[in-house]
């Protein structure tokens, strides 16, 4: 497939930012075999005081994850790590989008959200919950060897045009031990089925923390398919998102990102965007990825 690259805004810097490798934007319109739509996942990491020190703070990115946003058209995106303030931010950014956010993370499970970014004008928000990976996943709780707070948010969604409503789940699994990532894939899977019932299409997205070697990924994939080897298409862009805590430049060295669908949505295609601006950087720390879908009738 021909690669494609649109510039996008100028940034205050008057750097140039470009969204590389990315497919002609499907339309959302009902079409014989379901309904197209443009979904991501992408973590924008969190409000650091180190990454000012090197340059990277979120004032000084934050136009560049709204302009990837923006000019990838993606209709929905679930983000992960962005505190409330960024979230804010982004609104004001992307008056044409949305958001449903809950906060976790920190000693007080509150400094960052799990988000689920969407154009408000083509989508509307059925019902929405949260869920912790923990024992006790209905209620606020830190689950295993964690030292604090993982949750997923989601929400039951309408495409305006054509009335067909479908789940879309953000997720982020703790990072540090090993206990709290191999028992939240099949959480995830249990707490998914019991939302959904198995009656819609499912985007699940999310900062996983965990590569496909994995027991938590096999749980998750016993049950939702990963886009990446569900693609029509060959995927396109570097198969690694994380580049590493703090780190906005150079390559990724780990697939630690998913988007997962079950059985009644199609993936058209898989890219992992590689946009850089200010001479390279990238806006966070991970590669966003990017898949359009048909929610299937």
């Amino acid at each position: 497939m021909k690669n494609n690259t649109i510039a996008l805004l100028a940034l205050a810097a008057s750097c140039l930012f470009a969204v590389n490798n990315l497919p002609a934007a499907a339309s959302s319109a009902e079409c014989d075999s379901g309904v197209r739509l443009r979904v991501s996942s992408y973590n924008i990491r969190y409000d650091s005081a180190k990454d000012g020190e090197s340059g990277n703070s979120w004032d000084a990115r934050k136009a560049a994850v709204a302009d990837l946003i923006k000019q990838s058209q993606i209709d929905v995106v679930g983000t992960q790590e962005g505190d409330e303030r960024q979230m804010a931010d982004l609104k004001k950014l992307l008056p044409e989008y949305d958001y449903v956010a809950h906060p976790y993370g920190g000693k007080q499970g509150n400094i960052h959200t799990a988000a689920i970014v969407y154009r408000s004008d083509k989508y509307k928000v059925l019902d929405k919950g949260v869920f912790w990976f923990s024992e006790t996943p209905n209620e606020k709780s830190i689950g295993w060897d964690a030292t604090d707070t993982r949750i997923c948010t989601w929400a039951k969604m309408k495409d305006n045009a054509s009335g067909r409503e479908f789940y879309f789940f953000t997720a982020h699994f703790y990072w540090r031990y090993v206990t709290a990532r191999q028992n939240s894939g099949p959480l995830m899977v249990r707490m998914v089925r019991e939302i959904t019932k198995g009656s819609l299409p499912v985007i699940c997205t999310g900062d996983f923390n965990s590569p496909d070697t994995t027991p938590q990924y096999k749980a998750i994939t016993e049950y939702l398919k990963d886009a990446y080897h569900a693609t029509a298409t060959p995927p396109l862009g570097p198969k690694d998102t994380n580049m590493g805590a703090g780190n906005f430049r150079g390559e990724p060295r780990g697939r630690i990102d998913f988007v997962f669908i079950n059985d009644r949505t199609k993936v058209l295609n898989y890219t992992v965007l590689t946009s850089t601006y200010d001479k390279g950087r990238h806006p966070s720390d991970h590669l966003p990825i990017v898949c359009d879908v048909l929610l299937t009738k």
